[in-house]
């Protein structure tokens, strides 16, 4: 046998015990999710589909493509689901604004410039931030107060700046961005589903 072979059994012992880890770090942080606030979270993009209002989204690196996937099901699902449009915009999907932006001022206000063109008065901003302190988040946020826009947060870590500034803050109690991230998706995917079947009369407010 060889040298190779003979580390195989304690290095497949360690993944398993890593990968058990993972995922009891998970049931945790699932146990303790704050359901009152993913509730209002659901009541805000309700009350903004009923209303006519706009969902703008925003986040870094892989918060950046939670908030892409959530347009996917909030635009097209409750639009099939609801028989009318739900205006929904992720501003990290243009790289030619965001590099504009980013160039021609400051990174930390790609998301804010295009925010005061998208957010109004009613409007709800979901800002995504792993560490919570991500400034051009921060700054897209600060526009959605100017402009009457509610704000929520979804953070990972302590909840950092941005659970201090928007008006609802869904936060992660943990140090592990990737954990972070999975909950992130996981709250848009409840949150959606309980959209969808809200708006569909199947769910009582």
């Amino acid at each position: 046998m060889s040298t190779h072979g003979d580390h195989l059994p304690e290095m497949t012992n360690g993944v398993r015990h890593y990968i058990g880890d993972y995922i009891s770090g998970l049931r945790q942080l699932l146990a303790d999710v704050d359901t009152a606030a993913v509730e209002q979270n659901v009541d805000l993009l309700f009350t903004a589909y009923e209303r006519g209002r706009r969902v703008v989204l925003c986040g870094n690196g892989g918060s950046a493509s939670t908030a892409s996937h959530l347009v996917c099901d909030l635009m097209k699902i409750i639009l099939l689901e609801g028989g009318k449009p739900f205006e929904v915009i992720a501003l990290t999907d243009s790289p030619s604004l965001m590099s504009a932006w980013g160039n021609d001022t400051h990174f930390d206000n790609i998301f804010a410039g295009q925010a005061r063109t998208w957010l109004r008065e009613g409007d709800v901003l979901i800002a995504i931030s792993g560490s919570g302190n991500s400034k051009n988040v921060l700054n897209a946020v600060e526009v959605a107060r100017e402009v009457g826009a509610s704000s929520v947060g979804w953070c990972g870590y302590s909840g950092g700046k941005l659970a201090e500034a928007v008006d609802l803050a869904l936060i992660v109690h943990r140090r592990n961005m990737q954990q972070v991230e999975d909950m992130h998706l996981i709250f848009g995917h409840i949150i959606f589903s309980a959209l969808r079947d809200r708006v569909k009369g199947r769910l009582a407010a």
